[in-house]
């Protein structure tokens, strides 16, 4: 049995459309499957976890964007059940990441012959993720991206991406910096003028941000990028422009760390972000689990 959840507001009804050409694919191969369409990501992990205790799933299938992915993994972690994802959202960062297909047909072989990899997930307090955990400044972007009267349209045009980036624009003028202490497996960083704090279990963010370039989703450590102690000007005019061309940014201000184990306190209550969805607020607890998932990488 393969299930799959459909987020119809994945890119402006694309994911349905995508969901009819999968269907057909299942039913002419006479697969046989169950689907969510619609309904809020506590009623797709209803449905998830449900199935997964009354009968054997192969796979859970998710047609829709990051952050309906990050809903469904949240049951899948340290499980036998198989992911996998047809990407029809804005940002599209584990698509870019794995060079996932968004051919229905493709997906749908992929689905039903390629070997699962297993690949380490993030552990963010009490929630998991596959790409990046944002603290601060990034995290604040993610939430008023979400929140844009312009998101909508810029779906429409096929543009969903430049939504973070617009956002980003307009946060940097207002956000206030922030005190920090982060720890990293053994060792202490403190900062007095703190941007933001990004841990990476892949590279991408934001519609394509590289913000943690030297991350890989197989190496058992996350990536941390501290932004911190650079005027607004320079971060708006020099490392911004830097992240939007995915270089990695060598510039005072910014540090690169690895690490399996990071502890970030903070001066305020600031916000904390993993896959685009804002979880709450530090201080964060962020591990990184090896190996913790199956994907079946649809190519």
């Amino acid at each position: 049995m393969y299930l799959f959840i459909i987020n119809p507001s994945s890119g402006n009804g694309q994911a349905v459309f995508l969901w009819k050409k999968v269907e057909g694919i299942l039913k002419k191969k006479q697969i046989p499957y169950e689907a969510l369409v619609g309904g809020s990501d506590v009623a797709a992990r209803e449905f998830i976890w449900k199935r997964m205790k009354e009968k054997k799933i192969k796979a859970v299938g998710v047609i829709g964007g990051d952050g309906t992915f990050h809903a469904v993994i949240q049951d899948l972690v340290y499980a036998d059940t198989v992911a996998a994802l047809l990407p029809a959202g804005s940002g599209n960062d584990l698509a870019r990441m794995f060079g996932l297909t968004k051919n229905p047909h493709a997906f749908v072989e992929g689905l039903l012959s390629k070997t699962p990899q297993q690949i380490d997930v993030l552990k963010v307090n009490n929630s998991f993720g596959l790409t990046v955990s944002g603290i601060g400044l990034d995290a604040h972007i993610a939430g008023q991206a979400a929140r844009a009267f312009y998101k909508k349209t810029l779906h429409k045009l096929g543009a969903g991406g430049l939504s973070y980036k617009l956002s980003a624009l307009s946060s940097i003028i207002r956000y206030k910096p922030f005190k920090s202490i982060v720890t990293i497996d053994e060792d202490q960083y403190i900062s007095d003028h703190t941007w933001m704090i990004a841990s990476g279990n892949t590279s991408l963010y934001g519609g394509g941000l590289v913000i943690c370039p030297y991350a890989h989703p197989i190496d058992g450590v996350a990536d941390v990028t501290l932004v911190h102690t650079v005027s607004r000007r320079r971060l708006l005019f020099r490392l911004f422009p830097l992240l939007m061309k995915g270089d990695p940014v060598l510039r005072a201000g910014v540090a690169y760390k690895k690490g399996k184990s990071i502890m970030v306190q903070t001066s305020r209550p600031v916000p904390v972000m993993v896959d685009g969805e804002v979880i709450g607020m530090t201080p964060a607890a962020i591990s990184i689990q090896e190996k913790a998932i199956y994907l079946i990488i649809t190519t």
